[in-house]
């Protein structure tokens, strides 16, 4: 068998074996929520979220740091609170965007993984 022919019929086969895993979408791995998320509510009002586990179990406000009894959490966002009410959205592997609605209006925080 020739060069050529080996060429022409082996050729395809690697073009399949090689074609599907360069066309899967490239997206960078978020990960895991894990760590002290560092803030300020409307940029001034220091805030500090605290995941460990997968799970929001604090966050501190005012040099105080108060339990969280449930969040829920999915790789791409954290919501607590009843009242109150906290979500977290992820932007980046280590930064998030954050939003608190409260009976006495709405705030934004941009959070940094500490």
């Amino acid at each position: 068998m020739t060069l050529a022919r080996r060429v022409f019929f082996t050729l395809p086969f690697a073009l399949l074996i090689a074609t599907p895993a360069d066309a899967a979408p490239k997206r960078a791995a978020l990960g895991s929520w894990d760590g002290r998320w560092v803030g300020a509510w409307g940029g001034s009002q220091p805030t500090v979220q605290i995941v460990k586990g997968g799970k929001l179990v604090a966050y501190e406000f005012n040099g105080q740091t108060f339990p969280v009894a449930s969040s829920q959490v999915t790789p791409s966002e954290i919501v607590y609170g009843k009242e109150v009410v906290v979500t977290l959205t992820r932007t980046g592997p280590n930064t998030a965007h954050a939003t608190i609605k409260t009976s006495q209006g709405d705030g934004t925080a941009e959070l940094t993984r500490q």
